[in-house]
């Protein structure tokens, strides 16, 4: 499982963490997500900068990674939410994809990431000093009549949306897209379910950011 360095300015090395099943794949199968995993750590842990960080009217903050490798960071965490899906751990019982897994996992094999509205993916970063160094459990969420897994990474949040149902609100700049920066929203551990809280960027999306 994707392990991640606190301190954003050593890159940390390959290694697992967490919760993990080691009977979920054979070795040489588990190698081929390495790559996507060692990358998709060393973008998350690029160094934050104070000038880097936007902010909107109603006080949402997010930074942006200008360039970055869409496939491979989608991919890495589709793999983990796959991966927990057919663990049989206990700690990853709420983590079932039903119909969607045979369909994740054919998209792992053929690394096809899809398009930004197959599975949209946000990622948020934490910022205050207890959600920095936390790593919450991966769990599944009914908002707004959609399926989301908020998959917990330490100081992290990727939040995966699995149903066929169109996002209720328009695909805002937190939402992996191809030819685009990465966007990571910020937050604080007490600011409520990630889900809700990316629609409160969706809503002012027209609004011009500005320097915070």
């Amino acid at each position: 499982m994707l392990k991640l360095h606190k301190d954003p300015s050593v890159y940390p090395k390959a290694s697992q963490t967490g919760e993990y099943d080691s009977q979920i794949l054979c070795g040489c199968c588990d190698n081929k997500f390495s790559p996507w995993e060692d990358y998709t750590r060393g973008i998350l842990f690029k160094e934050l900068r104070p000038e880097m960080i936007l902010s909107g009217p109603t006080g949402q903050r997010w930074y942006a990674i200008p360039e970055y490798e869409y496939a491979v960071t989608k991919l890495c965490l589709l793999s983990i939410l796959w991966k927990m899906s057919v663990s049989t751990r206990a700690s990853f019982a709420e983590v079932r994809l039903g119909r969607f897994e045979s369909q994740i996992k054919d998209m792992i094999l053929r690394k096809d990431p899809g398009d930004p509205t197959m599975f949209p993916t946000f990622i948020w970063r934490y910022e205050d000093d207890v959600g920095s160094s936390t790593m919450i459990g991966t769990r599944r969420e009914r908002l707004h009549d959609r399926n989301v897994y908020n998959i917990g990474l330490p100081g992290f949040v990727a939040v995966i949306k699995v149903d066929r149902q169109p996002v209720p609100i328009p695909f805002g700049p937190l939402v992996l897209s191809p030819d685009a920066p990465l966007v990571i929203g910020l937050r604080r551990m007490d600011q409520g379910n990630e889900w809700s809280f990316v629609t409160k960027i969706f809503e002012n999306q027209q609004n011009r950011p500005r320097r915070a």
